[in-house]
């Protein structure tokens, strides 16, 4: 056989080795982003580096590393940040999107004569439909203040439909995913109403089994039960969530101790949560302000978390809760927003500015909490509370894509950069808003959405629903 005769096999060879090779190489990114400043936020990336990475074609973070990326490295789309900030979406592990439509409301009130004002005497005449609206326009809202992911509380309010679905849940569902916002869909087990277990079942079963055949569904990461236990007289409906839970094997966040007006009333239902088997890894407390030394002991055992909410909590005179304690306990704590209508400013900039003076108030002692810790809570931690470490709150490979660009330009000599990150950047400076790697926002502007017609949608359904009576109780 001739040199050229074996020469011939052994190419073709070559070029179906190379062509397979090819064919199964990885795709090429979506996204590089080079020439950053990454605050990662991941346990072994402490301090912020210059830095790249790249996002796959599912909206996950490919690589990340130091430095410069390879010569030749390709993307469908190259950012050049230009050593502006980058960091994690902001989590807002507590928020009420659809309460965005009654900002300023009960400006003189606590939590009690608030609740009356916005539940009794104005939301209550809105229609279901105005909720999608509702949710939509605070979804947006978060968005544009850099919250990529929120734990919504919807507001459950009979009838259910024959499929056990309620209104107002479908019209809010379809908010948060057309928003495009990451979210746990919070739902009343019981409705917003005392009812029968079977009743719970039917509703919760209901929305579960609707919500996987509709489109958006893909920025859903769960569904959790809105617990109502410390709002009932007796212990009835935490028995009734505590079944829901253990049948679809959902989490519950339940809003508790915190009304100032109300302490030693809801600390005697703590059993409840114990005896009902609430209390447990699945469990977060709301506010969670006006514990004891037996409460926050008895949480840390459960590995029970909470979110807390600086920015109502202010507003409505609510409390400090003692964040120090918690955390040296083993509480797993997060950070949330609220709702605009009792925080009316989703900034998570001013949350954390608000959250660390009052702590360091309490304390009397600049030392008790530093910048960096907010971050981490308002990121990381609000992920492990939201039970999402392995897809949220850091940038690290395989997690999703949620990025916000800060711009630093206008910050002067940095010293610290979390203290800045914290004392001083503001909304103002938030460049840009990734989810999944898709770029969501523009110096302030959204991309996917036109806001001024959503708004003028939702100050005209506000406007009409304030025309109509209130319901009759």
């Amino acid at each position: 056989m001739s040199r050229v005769s074996r020469i011939g096999p052994a190419l073709t060879a070559f070029a179906l080795t190379l062509a397979v090779t090819r064919a199964h190489a990885a795709p090429e990114p979506k996204l590089l982003v080079q020439n950053a400043t990454i605050f990662s936020m991941a346990p072994d990336q402490p301090a912020p580096f210059h830095g790249w990475f790249t996002v796959s074609t599912d909206g996950t973070l490919e690589r990340l590393r130091p430095g410069d990326p390879p010569p030749g490295l390709k993307a469908r789309t190259i950012f050049d940040a230009h050593n502006h900030w980058i960091m994690p979406g902001f989590i807002s592990a507590h928020s009420h999107l659809w309460q965005a439509a009654w900002r300023g409301l009960a400006a003189d009130q606590t939590l009690t004569g608030w609740l009356t004002a916005l539940y009794g005497e104005t939301a209550s005449r809105a229609q279901p439909e105005d909720f999608y609206w509702f949710t939509l326009s605070g979804a947006l809202d978060h968005l544009l203040h850099g919250v990529t992911t929120a734990y919504n509380f919807n507001r459950g309010a009979p009838p259910l439909d024959a499929d056990g679905t309620e209104a107002i849940d479908r019209a809010s569902f379809r908010g948060e995913a057309d928003s495009g916002i990451r979210f746990v869909h919070g739902i009343d087990a019981t409705d917003g109403e005392p009812g029968t277990p079977a009743d719970a079942l039917r509703h919760v079963g209901g929305f579960l089994k609707w919500s996987r055949t509709q489109s958006g569904r893909d920025r859903m990461l769960s569904v959790m039960l809105n617990g109502v236990a410390a709002f009932r007289p007796t212990i009835e409906d935490a028995r009734t969530e505590a079944l829901v839970m253990k049948t679809y094997h959902l989490g519950n966040q339940s809003h508790y101790l915190e009304p100032p007006d109300k302490i030693e009333e809801e600390q005697k239902k703590f059993p409840w949560f114990i005896q009902t088997g609430l209390l447990g890894p699945d469990l977060i407390f709301g506010h969670f302000i006006h514990t004891t030394p037996d409460i926050i002991a008895r949480t840390a055992q459960a590995h029970a978390a909470m979110a807390w909410n600086p920015l109502s909590n202010g507003r409505l005179a609510s409390g400090v809760p003692d964040i120090p304690a918690y955390l040296r306990a083993g509480i797993r704590v997060g950070m949330g927003v609220d709702g605009e209508a009792s925080a009316d400013l989703v900034d998570p900039f001013e949350n954390m500015r608000a959250g660390l003076y009052a702590i360091r108030d309490k304390y009397q002692n600049a030392a008790i909490m530093s910048p960096a810790d907010v971050v981490h809570l308002h990121t990381a931690g609000s992920a492990g509370v939201l039970g999402e470490t392995t897809r949220l709150g850091t940038l690290e490979p395989g997690k999703y894509a949620d990025f916000l660009v800060i711009d630093p330009t206008y910050f002067g000599h940095v010293f610290d950069p979390y203290a800045t990150l914290v004392f001083v950047a503001s909304e103002q400076d938030l460049e840009r808003v990734y989810i999944g790697g898709e770029q969501m926002t523009d110096h302030g502007h959204l991309l996917r959405q036109d806001l001024q017609h959503v708004q003028a949608e939702t100050d005209r359904r506000v406007a009409a629903a304030l025309q109509k009576p209130v319901p009759a109780k």
